[in-house]
C-alpha cells in the first residue's frame, strides 16, 4: 500500500463524516436515506480507488499526480456533501457538483484500469467492457437525478424523485461488484485488500473521536464545561471498545481466511468480507458520530434536537450496526460466531429501552458501560474460547516493524491536538499569538516523540500496553479541546491551563509506567531512569504555571510574559533531552521509527485539509470555494510530494547507519528536524483558516497570508535541513522555492486571498514539475550515503 493511497483515505473518511451534516440538516427517515445514499455513493468511489490500487502501482509515473487530482476532486465533493440534495442560494448546485465529481472520479478510475487491462486480451477486455456498461447506465441516471427534478412541475414531489433516481443509479453501481469474483476480475493483491479496509476503518474510528472536538469545527473555541468532558471521555470508552472488538481478533481472523482461498474463491471473499460488510461498519460509525454531535451540541448548551432521541437511538444504533457487521464479516470468513460481540449486541438492545428515557449524557454512560460489558465477557465468561482464538492468530499478528493500528489510532488524536493549536492562534490573531500557539505545539510535539521513542522498544500488544494508549488518547482530545484556552479560558469554562498542564502530566506519568515496562523486558535501558531530569524539571515549571492559574486566574490572561515560563519548560525538554540517552537508546527497528514519523507528517497534512472543508461547509458552493478548495488540496499535495517521494530511500539510509550513530542521526532528523514541518504545516492550515474565512477583518487576514506563505517556506527549510542530515545533500529547488515564497509573501498582500492561494499553489507546481524533471524517478533512486564524520 503506497503512501498516496493513505493520503486519499484521510479525505474520503472526512467526507463520509461530513454526511454527518447533511443528516443533521434534514431530520427523520428523509435524512437517514440521503445520508445512506451518500455513503453509499462515497463507498463506490473509495472502492473502485482501493481496487485501482490492487493491480496498479500508484506511486510511481504519471499516478500520483492523477491521485492528487482525485483527492482535490474529493475535497469538493465533501464540501458540497450538505448540499447533495438541495441548493443553497448564492451558489452552484450542489447536487450538480456531487455527482460530477464522483462521475469524474469514477471516469478516471476506468480510464486508467481499461488502458491497463486492455493488453491482457480478451480475459482483461471483457470485465472493461462490463465495467464500461455499468458506468454509462450509473452515470446517466445520476446526471438526470442531479438535473430534472427542479424543471419538474410543482404538483411532482421533486426530492422523491430524486432519491429514487439516485438509488436507482446506486443499485446499477452496486451490480459491477457482483461481477467481480466470478472470474472476470481477479484480485491482485489480498494484503492489499485487507490492508486498506483495516486502515480506513481504523482511521475513520480516531475522525470518529475527532468529531467530539471538532463539533462546532477544527479550530474553533469552545467553553470546557464538566459535562462535556464527561462526555468526550465517555465517548473515548465506546470508541476504543470498538477499535479493541476489531482488531483484538476479527481483522486478523478475517485476513487469515483471505490468505486461505486462492483465485475467484479469494477474490470473492475479499468482495464480500471487505467491499460488502465493511460498507455498514463505516455507516455504524457515521450514526455513531452523528449522535456524539447531538450529545456534544446538548452538554454544550446548544441544545440541537433536530433529530428525535439524537442521544440514544443514534448513538445505540450505529454501535449495534457497527457490531453486526462485524459478526456477519467473521461468519462468513472463518463461519465463526463472536459470542462476545453476540452478547454485547444483546445487551445494548436491552440497554436502549432504558436509554430512551433519560439524558443523553446518561445514555452515553450507558452506552459505555455495555461495550465494557462485552470485553469483560470476553475476559471471564468466554475466556477459553477467546484466547484459544488468540493462540491461533498470535505468530500471524506479530510483525515488530510495523506500526500498529495501536499507534496510529494514538496518532490521529494527537494530531487533532496539533490542528487545535490554530484555534489557539485564531484567538489572539498576532504576533505573540502565533509564537504562543508553536510553543504549545513544541511541547505537545515533545509528549508525541517520547511516546514513540518508549514504541520502538515496547512492541508487545498486552492489555497493560492498550489501556495506556486509551488513556494518552482521552488526555490527548482534552488537550485538543482544551488548547484554544491555554492562556485565556472563555466564560463558564474550566481553566484551559489547568487543562493541559493536567492532561500533559497525565501522559508524562503514563509514559513512565510504559517506561518500566519496557526496561523490564529490556534491562539495557535500566541506565536511561536517571537521565530523565529534563522531564522532571519541565514538570516543576508547568506545575508553577498552574499555581498561577490557580492563585491569580487573571495574571495569566493580562501579562503576556506568563509565555516565559512556557518556553522555559520548552527549552528544558528540547535542550535537556538533546543528549539525554542517545548513548544508551539503540534504534533497532528502523521502519517502526520512520514509518511512525511518516504517517504523523501524512495525518497532519490530511488534517489541514480536513480544516479547509470544515472552513467551507457552511458557505454555499460556488465558483470561488471550488476554486479554493481544489487549490489547497494541490498546494498541500506539492508539499506532500517533497516528502513522500524519497521517504523509503530515508529508511534504507538510515538503517544503513553504523548502530552507534543510527541514533543520533534518528534524533536530528526526525525527534528535532520534523518539528519544523509540522509546524509549517500548522501555519498553512491556520493561514488558510484566517484567509479564506469570509467576512474576516483585514488585519487578521494579512496575519494569516503571512502565515500561510512564511508556513510554506518554513516546511520547506525543515524538509531541506532533514535531507541534508540523511542523505548529506542540498535541493536547490527547495531552497529557491523557499526563498521564492518568502519574497512573494509581502508582494502578493494586495491581492484578494483566493488569486494569492492560486499563485502560491502554481508556484509549487512549478518547482515540483523542475525538480522531478531533473531528479528522475525519486521513488526508486537510492542515494549514497557518506560516513557519518
Amino acid at each position: 500500500m503506497s503512501w498516496v493511497e493513505l493520503f486519499v483515505d484521510l479525505i474520503f473518511v472526512f467526507a463520509f463524516l461530513s454526511v454527518t451534516t447533511l443528516m443533521a440538516a434534514t431530520p427523520g427517515a428523509t435524512g437517514l436515506i440521503q445520508g445512506a445514499l451518500i455513503v453509499l455513493l462515497l463507498w463506490h468511489c473509495w472502492t473502485s480507488c482501493m481496487w485501482l490500487g490492487n493491480v496498479i502501482h500508484l506511486d510511481r509515473g504519471i499516478m500520483p499526480l492523477v491521485m492528487v487530482g482525485v483527492a482535490a476532486v474529493l475535497l469538493v465533493i465533501a464540501a458540497a456533501v450538505p448540499e447533495a440534495f438541495g441548493d443553497r442560494s448564492g451558489g452552484l448546485s450542489g447536487p450538480v457538483v456531487v455527482v460530477t465529481g464522483y462521475l469524474l472520479i469514477r471516469l478516471t478510475v476506468l480510464v486508467v484500469l481499461t488502458v491497463f487491462r486492455w493488453g491482457q486480451g480478451e480475459s482483461g477486455r471483457r470485465p472493461a467492457r462490463l465495467a464500461w456498461l455499468f458506468y454509462i447506465a450509473g452515470a446517466l441516471l445520476l446526471l438526470t437525478s442531479a438535473v430534472l427534478p427542479p424543471s419538474l412541475p410543482e404538483a411532482v414531489n421533486a426530492g422523491l424523485v430524486r432519491l429514487l433516481l439516485f438509488g436507482a443509479a446506486l443499485v446499477v453501481d452496486s451490480l459491477l461488484l457482483v461481477v467481480i469474483g466470478r472470474g472476470s476480475w481477479q484480485m491482485v493483491s489480498g494484503w492489499h485488500v485487507a490492508d486498506r479496509h483495516t486502515l480506513i476503518v481504523l482511521i475513520a474510528l480516531g475522525e470518529t473521536i475527532i468529531s467530539i472536538g471538532a463539533s462546532t469545527g477544527l479550530g474553533v473555541e469552545r467553553a470546557i464545561t464538566p459535562t462535556l468532558v464527561w462526555a468526550a471521555l465517555l465517548g473515548i470508552i465506546v470508541i476504543f471498545v470498538l477499535w479493541w472488538s476489531y482488531f483484538d481478533l476479527a481483522s486478523v481472523i478475517v485476513q487469515r481466511a483471505l490468505r486461505g482461498n486462492v483465485g475467484a474463491d479469494s477474490t470473492r471473499l475479499g468482495r464480500d468480507v471487505y467491499s460488502g460488510l465493511h460498507l455498514p461498519m463505516i455507516a455504524g460509525l457515521i450514526l455513531f458520530a452523528l449522535g456524539l454531535k447531538h450529545a456534544s451540541a446538548d452538554v454544550a448548551g446548544h441544545h440541537v434536537r433536530s433529530w428525535p432521541f439524537a442521544g440514544t437511538t443514534l448513538l445505540f444504533g450505529g454501535v449495534v450496526l457497527y457490531l453486526l457487521a462485524l459478526v456477519a464479516a467473521e461468519w462468513r470468513a472463518v463461519r465463526l460466531l463472536g459470542r462476545g460481540p453476540l452478547a454485547g449486541i444483546a445487551l445494548l438492545l436491552a440497554l436502549l429501552v432504558i436509554a430512551a428515557n433519560v439524558a443523553e449524557l446518561t445514555a452515553l454512560l450507558l452506552l459505555a458501560a455495555g461495550a465494557c460489558a462485552m470485553l469483560l465477557l470476553d475476559a471471564t465468561v468466554f475466556r477459553q474460547r477467546h484466547r484459544e482464538l488468540h493462540r491461533s492468530v498470535e505468530a500471524e499478528s506479530a510483525d515488530g516493524n510495523k506500526v500498529s493500528p495501536r499507534e496510529l489510532f494514538v496518532d490521529l488524536v494527537f494530531v487533532y491536538a496539533f490542528i487545535e493549536v490554530t484555534a489557539l492562534m485564531s484567538r489572539f490573531p498576532t504576533v505573540l499569538g502565533l509564537f504562543q500557539g508553536l510553543v504549545v505545539l513544541a511541547l505537545l510535539w515533545w509528549l508525541w516523540i517520547s511516546n514513540t521513542w518508549l514504541a520502538n522498544a515496547a512492541r508487545s500488544d498486552t492489555t497493560l500496553m492498550r489501556l495506556c494508549s486509551a488513556g494518552i488518547v482521552a488526555a490527548g482530545l482534552l488537550l485538543g479541546l482544551a488548547i484554544p484556552q491555554t492562556f485565556a479560558p472563555l466564560p463558564g469554562s474550566l481553566p484551559g491551563t489547568l487543562l493541559v498542564i493536567g492532561c500533559y502530566l497525565f501522559v508524562t506519568a503514563v509514559q513512565w509506567v510504559v517506561f518500566w515496562q519496557v526496561r523490564r523486558e529490556n534491562p539495557a535501558l535500566t541506565a536511561l531512569g536517571g537521565h530523565w531530569w529534563p522531564s522532571v524539571a519541565t514538570v516543576l515549571v508547568l506545575l508553577v504555571i498552574a499555581a498561577i492559574e490557580w492563585w491569580a486566574p487573571d495574571m495569566v490572561a493580562r501579562h503576556p510574559a506568563i509565555t516565559l515560563f512556557w518556553v522555559a519548560a520548552l527549552l528544558l525538554q528540547y535542550v535537556g533531552g538533546y543528549r539525554v540517552g542517545v548513548n544508551t537508546w539503540r534504534l533497532e527497528l528502523v521502519r517502526h521509527w520512520t514509518d511512525r514519523y511518516a504517517l504523523v507528517v501524512l495525518i497532519a497534512f490530511g488534517e489541514a485539509i480536513l480544516s479547509i472543508g470544515v472552513i467551507v461547509k457552511d458557505e454555499p458552493i460556488s465558483g470561488r470555494i471550488v476554486v479554493v478548495v481544489a487549490s489547497s488540496a494541490i498546494a498541500l499535495s506539492t508539499l506532500w510530494w517533497s516528502y513522500f517521494t524519497t521517504i523509503d530511500s530515508a529508511r534504507d539510509a538510515l538503517a544503513n547507519r553504523p548502530v552507534e550513530v543510527r541514533a543520533t542521526v534518528g534524533r536530528d532528523a526526525y525527534t528535532y528536524l520534523h518539528l519544523l514541518m509540522i509546524a509549517g504545516i500548522v501555519l498553512v492550515a491556520y493561514g488558510l483558516q484566517q484567509t479564506l474565512t469570509p467576512g474576516s477583518e483585514r488585519d487578521v487576514s494579512r496575519l494569516g497570508h503571512y502565515a500561510l506563505f512564511l508556513g510554506v517556506a518554513l516546511y520547506l527549510v525543515g524538509n531541506q535541513l532533514f535531507w541534508r542530515r540523511i542523505f548529506e545533500v542540498t535541493s536547490r529547488h527547495r531552497v529557491i522555492g523557499a526563498c521564492a515564497v518568502t519574497v512573494l509573501a509581502p508582494l502578493t498582500i494586495p491581492l484578494p486571498s483566493a488569486v494569492a492561494l492560486v499563485l502560491l499553489t502554481a508556484l509549487g507546481v512549478a518547482f515540483t514539475l523542475m525538480e522531478a524533471a531533473q531528479s528522475g524517478d525519486l521513488r526508486t533512486r537510492r542515494p549514497d550515503v557518506r560516513p557519518s564524520r
